[in-house]
């Protein structure tokens, strides 16, 4: 019984692991996304609106998986621009 519950224990522990891994990896690539989208629309210094809409989807997915200050930064800068 003992081994069974122990074996439980540990797939449970694993899929965690995973599960967080798997979390770190897509808030990377959303940074990413963001932080060379941001760059570019940045030196432009227009935004077009469905480019805004698709960035502000991006933000939202990185923000909502608790991103940092840094893709926060990027897109007030990006939201502050003119929309062509």
């Amino acid at each position: 019984m003992c081994a069974i519950v122990l074996s439980i224990f540990n797939y449970i522990k694993s899929k965690s692991a995973s599960s967080r891994l798997i979390k770190e990896g897509v808030l990377a690539i959303l940074h990413n996304k963001i932080y060379t989208q941001g760059k570019e629309y940045i030196e432009q210094g227009h935004i077009s609106l469905e480019d805004m809409k698709d960035f502000e989807y991006l933000y939202d997915a990185y923000h909502n998986l608790g991103g940092n200050g840094t893709g926060t930064e990027i897109y007030e800068r990006v939201k502050n621009l003119s929309i062509r």
